[in-house]
């Protein structure tokens, strides 16, 4: 799968727009701006962005486990997930390499960094919104290391599942994954996403001794979080979300 980066501009400047705050009011800002967009004018011509997915029909997890061709994946946030609420399971991998420059300063680096970030969002969003409109539901977030208490050995499974060789990415021996822009994950397509896992901390299944919130977390019972839940104007799957 093959991502044009001019299809994805619009979206990328607006996730960079609002990861700078630039006020053109603001001389400093409008001067930060241009920088920006100089960056991107050379950026772009070197950038390449690549994308793999791979759809599991009526595939969903049974308990904090799923299980995909032959691979199994373990999070504790699928527990949470009603198996009869996924229509499909998707894992995806995305990479965005750019050759060297010439030359580049600290700030033109900065932006080339925020950009590839910009256009990582954008193309993940569009793929997510695709494949969920194909299936007829809406996507959920994504899960993967890092996210909703799933650890980072599970990365190389990922990483075999999605056959994220294909598109030029590895997984090092620490389970980064290179080139450097580069992400992976799985994220179901269903029919309500209102009955998935929160994203807010307060909603994480994680493990209890993660972070500081956790004790706070732990003693409140699944029904009072999925109640929260419902009364709380919180998208799922939307291309609203940033990083």
């Amino acid at each position: 799968m093959h991502f044009a980066l001019p299809e994805l501009c619009g979206a990328a400047l607006s996730r960079l727009k609002a990861a700078c705050r630039f006020d053109p009011s603001k001389e400093m800002h409008a001067r930060m701006r241009d920088d920006a967009l100089d960056a991107h004018r050379e950026w772009a011509e070197r950038a390449e962005l690549r994308a793999v997915a791979v759809r599991f029909a009526s595939s969903a997890p049974r308990g904090r486990a799923l299980e995909l061709a032959g691979v199994r994946f373990a999070c504790a946030a699928f527990g949470l997930i009603d198996a009869r609420n996924v229509i499909e399971t998707v894992v995806y991998a995305l990479t965005l390499a750019a050759g060297e420059a010439p030359s580049r300063g600290v700030s033109r680096l900065f932006y080339e960094d925020l950009w590839a970030n910009a256009y990582l969002e954008a193309a993940l969003c569009a793929l997510k919104s695709d494949l969920a409109a194909r299936a007829g539901g809406v996507p959920s977030d994504s899960f993967g290391p890092g996210y909703y208490g799933m650890a980072l050995e599970e990365m190389p499974k990922l990483a075999r599942v999605s056959d994220f060789g294909r598109i030029g990415g590895t997984v090092l021996e620490n389970g980064m994954l290179q080139p450097p822009k580069s992400c992976a994950g799985i994220f179901f397509v269903v029919r309500d996403a209102a009955r998935m896992p929160e994203r807010s901390c307060r909603g994480c299944a994680g493990d209890p001794a993660g972070c500081a919130f956790c004790a706070h977390r732990a003693a409140r019972p699944h029904a009072q979080m999925m109640q929260n839940r419902k009364s709380e104007k919180t998208i799922h799957g939307g291309c609203s979300w940033e990083f």
